[in-house]
């Protein structure tokens, strides 16, 4: 039995020394130090690049903290959660009753002076008192009494301060400078894992109609990055290669609820001037037009029932594809008072060229309250310089009306006359709807079947025959359903009851 032990042994031995010695074997293990080599070689072309990363990553972190907001009273009267927004951190919707179930959030703010400012999201902390939010530094010290110190929600900034001193402040960049390919580095606390880097380039920048504001009101200058952001990363920075913050991070567009490679982070020029604006004064003051404008480009041209841009450039003879083109003029506003009209084209304000909305945003951004500026308008092929008195911005725009540019050459269609918006946090704050739900009227037409039936700008709608409505995508669908009929249709306004639109 031994022996036949002995041999088996032997046998496996031989083989194995066959098989490591053999061509093949040898071949490969030459192959692989060749492979292992060349790899030794390339760390070190690539060794430079790799420590900018791990530099940048270990510069910026102490300056980023995570916030954590939980409501102290129980939420009551209330069947589920509503889901959060894609921009806004997600809390998912729920089947059962939420009573004595707490409201919580996350998300990620820098550090902007070293007494203790703090730079983050509005949507991060609004509907939250200053001894319901905790800070987290990066060292893991806790703030539990948190000072709220002001709020812009028509850029989604807000800044916060934490008790104490020589805390380590962040930079800012130039970002005029940022350019589409730019590596980046995004830092927060993406479903509450604190420090979290991720990396990758600017896609594009300048993108607007990100969030949905009220128009007349948008400040939007949004970078796109695919580097990783997730519910909890709102606030945090997006940083250069420098280490300096370019942006930051608001929002993602995504149909998961997670991740899906488009991010959105707020220009350091806009974050920087409302940080230091809120942080001498508590408040963001403001001038403002009343317009909602459109980029000239195919899909404004198909908005308004034209083929392409350039038939939309030929039929308001325009000159080229410049300008910020005038959709909406709400009335009693600086805009209306001067004279300009859905359908103008604004080419310069100040003496500034415009080239499209964003540019008109970062002019009225700049323009100085209760002073006049010269606004030139193009109007059927010919510009005018109208004079328009720069008033402050108000806080929203309840109770007014507007005009709108209608789509071309359409023939008159069965209308319902409404005009409705989204109920978001703060416009529902603003009018003392707080936990209602459905959608705000904020225009009604003269002699519609709406105007017929009494609604009126400021309604509340929040069923449409017997289904309730959370949105305005709800609503449009469930009228679509009964105007493709042609039949009239009941619509439930809060403190109206039903009224039907025929």
């Amino acid at each position: 039995m031994k022996c036949t032990k002995l041999l088996f042994l032997s046998l496996i031995v031989t083989s194995l020394f066959f098989l490591y010695n053999c061509p093949t074997f040898a071949g490969r293990n030459a192959e692989i130090d060749k492979l292992k080599q060349e790899l030794f070689e390339l760390e070190k072309i690539t060794k430079p690049f790799i420590e900018t990363f791990r530099k940048v990553s270990q510069l910026v972190s102490p300056s980023v903290v995570s916030l954590s907001t939980e409501k102290k009273e129980p939420l009551k009267n209330s069947t589920d959660i509503e889901p959060l927004p894609p921009y806004q951190d997600f809390q998912p919707k729920r089947d059962h009753p939420t009573e004595n179930i707490p409201k919580k959030g996350l998300g990620s703010g820098v550090i902007i002076d070293e007494l203790g400012y703090i730079l983050t999201n509005n949507h991060v902390i609004s509907g939250f008192s200053e001894d319901e939010i905790t800070v987290v530094t990066y060292n893991g010290e806790q703030y539990k009494y948190v000072k709220i110190v002001g709020v812009d929600p028509n850029t989604d900034l807000a800044v916060i301060k934490i008790e104490g001193e020589n805390f380590l402040p962040a930079e800012f960049g130039d970002s005029e400078a940022v350019q589409v390919g730019d590596w980046v580095i995004a830092i927060g606390s993406p479903f509450g894992y604190q420090q979290t880097v991720s990396t990758g380039i600017i896609s594009a920048k300048g993108r607007t109609h990100v969030i949905p504001f009220v128009l007349p009101f948008i400040y939007e200058d949004f970078f796109q990055t695919d580097a990783a952001i997730n519910p909890g990363n709102s606030g945090g920075p997006l940083v250069n290669l420098r280490g300096e913050v370019i942006g930051v991070n608001t929002a993602i567009a995504t149909r998961s609820g997670g991740f899906q490679g488009v991010g959105f982070a707020i220009s350091a020029a806009i974050a920087k001037e409302t940080a230091e604006n809120i942080m001498t004064t508590g408040t963001v003051v403001r001038g403002y037009l009343g317009v909602g404008t459109h980029d000239i480009n195919d899909e404004l041209a198909a908005s308004l029932g034209l083929k392409d841009k350039k038939e939309f450039i030929s039929r308001f003879g325009l000159y080229a594809e410049m300008g910020a083109f005038v959709l909406e003029v709400w009335s009693d506003t600086p805009a209306s008072k001067a004279g300009i009209r859905p359908g103008d084209v604004i080419s310069e304000i100040g003496g500034k060229r415009i080239e499209n909305t964003t540019d008109l945003q970062h002019a009225i951004r700049h323009a100085k309250v209760d002073t006049k500026i010269t606004v030139k308008v193009l109007r059927d092929g010919v510009e005018s310089a109208l004079d328009v008195f720069v008033e402050r911005q108000p806080e929203d725009l309840a109770g007014k009306t507007y005009l709108a540019i209608r789509k071309l050459d359409e023939p008159t269609k069965f209308s319902l006359g409404l005009v409705v918006n989204d109920l978001n946090q703060d416009i529902a704050k603003s009018l003392g709807l707080e936990g209602e739900k459905g959608v705000l009227v904020v225009d009604v037409e003269v002699n519609s079947p709406a105007e017929r039936a009494g609604i009126k700008p400021g309604d509340l709608i929040t069923k449409v025959g017997t289904k309730e409505v959370h949105s305005v995508i709800e609503f449009m669908t469930l009228m679509d359903e009964f105007l493709e009929t042609n039949s009239p249709v009941s619509v439930f306004v809060r403190n109206k009851g039903f009224v039907t639109l025929k």
